[in-house]
């Protein structure tokens, strides 16, 4: 019996079944998608050409957030995020040790350090957060005048005005 199908004749089948089945899901599933493509309200984007996706008002604005160029600009913040930390916590390890060696007041010191704060926005929605209050913790216990606990740092954020 198998013998008597030839491959030509197998592969005719195979693809028109295929064929069948994609326009069936695409005219169930995709109906509303296909009419907007077909009736030039919707262009179709390669995401691997580097094309922006142009949507109308007809669109959903969730298909803009889960755009390919809008994810590369989420992990590249990311990335400026975690370099932001660094430096931020290079600037505030000097500016204890700095404010340690000009005896400022704790009220002076805690100023300065919302000031350097304020420089960094993104810092302060990032979950890198409480990594910055627990650094500024530890380098404000090794000066007693200056003793800031990490509820304290993270307040400090919240002042910034």
């Amino acid at each position: 019996m198998l013998n008597s199908i030839s491959w030509n004749s197998y592969l005719v089948t195979v693809v028109a079944l295929l064929l069948i089945w994609y326009l069936y899901a695409g005219c169930r599933y995709y109906s509303f998608e296909i009419r907007q493509i077909l009736t030039g309200r919707k262009k179709i984007g390669f995401p691997s050409l580097g094309k922006k996706t142009i949507n109308d008002s007809l669109s959903s604005s969730d298909q803009e957030d889960v755009s390919p160029t809008n994810l590369n600009q989420a992990f590249e913040e990311s990335f400026a995020t975690l370099d932001e930390v660094k430096e931020l916590s290079s600037s505030l390890t000097a500016a204890v040790i700095e404010s340690a060696e000009i005896k400022r007041s704790k009220q002076e010191f805690e100023n300065y350090i919302r000031l350097i704060l304020s420089d960094y926005p993104y810092v302060k929605i990032s979950s890198l957060r409480s990594n910055v209050n627990n650094l500024l913790a530890y380098e404000s216990k090794k000066y007693p005048e200056l003793l800031l606990t990490s509820e304290e740092a993270d307040e400090l954020w919240e002042n910034n005005n």
